[in-house]
């Protein structure tokens, strides 16, 4: 009788083990699976995907092109507007310098200035030359020497410009990139005081 309830005993924990083995390794397999898996019933989570498994879109040389400076320290271009470093166009009624406005460059060599630049010199003896034209809406880059040892404050007159504005020491050379505003004729000045008073004036007409 004593080895009947004995052998019992040996077969009841020989069948636990096996089910504990088995636990073990169905709880194995789903570790090494990738999936995590909750209690209480509920189904197997997926692991999220990493970012190294996402395509990185690639810039074709036409469009690092397209959205590179037109002069080095100045303003973005793209699709020949003149762009905020955030994307958005550029407001020229804005004051001079801020994130909204057109940048002008760092002083920069002449010789580095892109073909197509309306380049005008200021001097004791005005502005040269005094007036130059653009097309409403035309991409411009307007550059500015001192030409006579002076300091030289580029503005127009018309609130709606005050963005466009430039100032550079004794020889330097600044430029600034735009869009031409619409048709009319727009008055610009030296704003160094006494320098409009003797001639440092000039006009930009936009057809």
């Amino acid at each position: 009788m004593n080895n009947k309830k004995t052998l019992w005993i040996i077969v009841g924990l020989a069948v636990l083990a096996v089910i504990i083995i088995m636990i073990a390794v169905s709880t194995g397999s789903q570790q090494s699976s990738g999936t995590a898996t909750k209690t209480g019933g509920e189904i197997d989570v997926p692991v999220a995907p990493t970012d190294l498994d996402k395509e990185t879109p690639i810039a074709t040389p036409e469009e690092v092109e397209q959205a590179s400076s037109v002069v080095e320290g100045t303003s973005k271009v793209i699709d020949n507007v003149v762009v905020t470093p955030t994307g958005k166009p550029a407001r020229t009624d804005v004051h001079a310098g801020s994130p909204e406005a057109p940048q002008q460059t760092p002083p920069i060599n002449p010789e580095d200035l892109p073909a197509g630049t309306i380049r005008l010199e200021a001097s004791a003896e005005g502005f040269n030359p005094p007036q130059f034209e653009v097309r409403a809406g035309q991409l411009v880059t307007l550059s500015l020497t001192s030409v006579d040892g002076d300091i030289h404050i580029f503005v127009f007159d018309d609130p709606q410009l005050s963005a466009l504005a430039m100032g550079l020491g004794p020889d330097e050379t600044k430029a600034i990139t735009f869009n031409a505003p619409t048709a009319g004729e727009y008055s610009f000045h030296c704003d160094v005081p006494g320098h409009a008073a003797r001639g440092e004036v000039g006009k930009m007409i936009v057809k």
